[in-house]
């Protein structure tokens, strides 16, 4: 099955934006980081979606648009996007890779099954695919990463599970 990677959006836009946001500059960063997701889909084909808190937006149904192939869905009025990152966990198991700083997210879905990648980590593959698109590189055609092999001291199955993750992203 393909990778599903799910964003804790506002936990990654947070990386992103100055520290005195309005809302105006809130928007800018999220249709931001909607281009930096695209560019990235575009160069891997993973399918994405961007969870975002829409607590306070008076909406009575949860949101669910599609920009550029990107899935963006805002949570319900009393809703958190936490909520629905878990369920979404509970649905999707192994085949998630949950993007989120937040710790007790990150902790239900690996109880779950699933892989979890913390916000900065994924904001620095992000950067450096965004490189990569600019100059045209693959990533069969960068030689400065080699393998590690043979090594006796064997990282723990969640964490090797979690790296093998990443270097697919």
């Amino acid at each position: 099955m393909a990778m599903h990677i799910v964003i804790d959006g506002y936990n990654l836009t947070a990386l992103m934006a100055s520290p005195n946001n309005t809302a105006l500059d809130l928007e800018s960063t999220r249709n931001e980081l909607i281009k930096r997701l695209q560019a990235y889909k575009r160069l891997k084909g993973h399918k994405i979606t961007v969870v975002f808190d829409g607590k306070k937006s008076g909406s009575l149904y949860r949101a669910r648009t599609n920009q550029g192939g990107i899935e963006i869905v805002f949570s319900k009025d009393g809703e958190e996007a936490d909520e629905i990152l878990k369920e979404m966990a509970k649905t999707e198991r192994q085949n998630m890779t949950l993007i989120t700083s937040d710790r007790s997210v990150a902790h239900f879905a690996e109880t779950c099954g699933a892989v979890t990648i913390s916000s900065q980590e994924f904001d620095n593959i992000l950067s450096s695919a965004q490189y990569y698109t600019m100059k045209g590189i693959s990533d069969e055609e960068d030689e400065g990463v080699f393998p590690k092999t043979g090594n006796p001291r064997k990282p723990s199955k969640k964490e090797r599970k979690r790296l093998q993750r990443i270097k697919k992203l």
